[in-house]
């Protein structure tokens, strides 16, 4: 019976999951806190049509590795965003090494250290979530996993 009962509890629980879907307002990503890995909190733009997550160590080191090759301008320039999603990382790892790494990069860097990120925004392992924006609206969400398709992504 209990077995039933926890399998009732997680069916419940997937269904009402509130995921961000295509027409959803991207306005709802500000109901998180970001912070530049300075510290320095930041919201995402009204006129953003792009937004990269990456919840994950791998994905992360692509969008950043890619990023790192462009101007410091680059994601502006192009309306984007990258957050980087972090809050499955232990704090003292968070920040003895992963904060100070990500403050020698050049380009911005949304930090999210929200346990509801995930519950919200999709993801898939090993992928980078793309989320297209057009007037506010979500009008897209992709996953990536190279940085060719990064740059399409970005300079579309």
């Amino acid at each position: 019976m209990s077995r039933v009962f926890l399998f009732f509890l997680f069916c419940v629980s997937i269904l009402s999951a509130d995921f961000l879907q295509p027409n959803s307002y991207v306005t709802r990503l500000n109901e998180f806190k970001y912070a530049t890995p300075n510290d320095v909190a930041v919201k995402i733009p009204k006129d953003v049509k792009l937004v990269i997550v990456s919840s994950q160590k791998a994905t992360g080191a692509l969008v950043n590795e890619y990023l790192d090759g462009q101007n410091p301008d680059y994601l502006q320039k192009n309306r984007a965003v990258f957050i980087a999603d972090i809050n499955k990382m232990p704090t003292i790892v968070t920040k003895m090494f992963a904060l100070p790494k990500l403050r020698k990069y050049k380009h911005p860097i949304y930090v999210s250290n929200d346990e509801r990120f995930e519950e919200v925004v999709p993801s898939k392992d090993d992928r980078v979530t793309l989320l297209y924006v057009e007037n506010s609206i979500i009008k897209n969400i992709s996953y990536i996993s190279t940085k060719e398709e990064l740059k399409k992504a970005i300079e579309k």
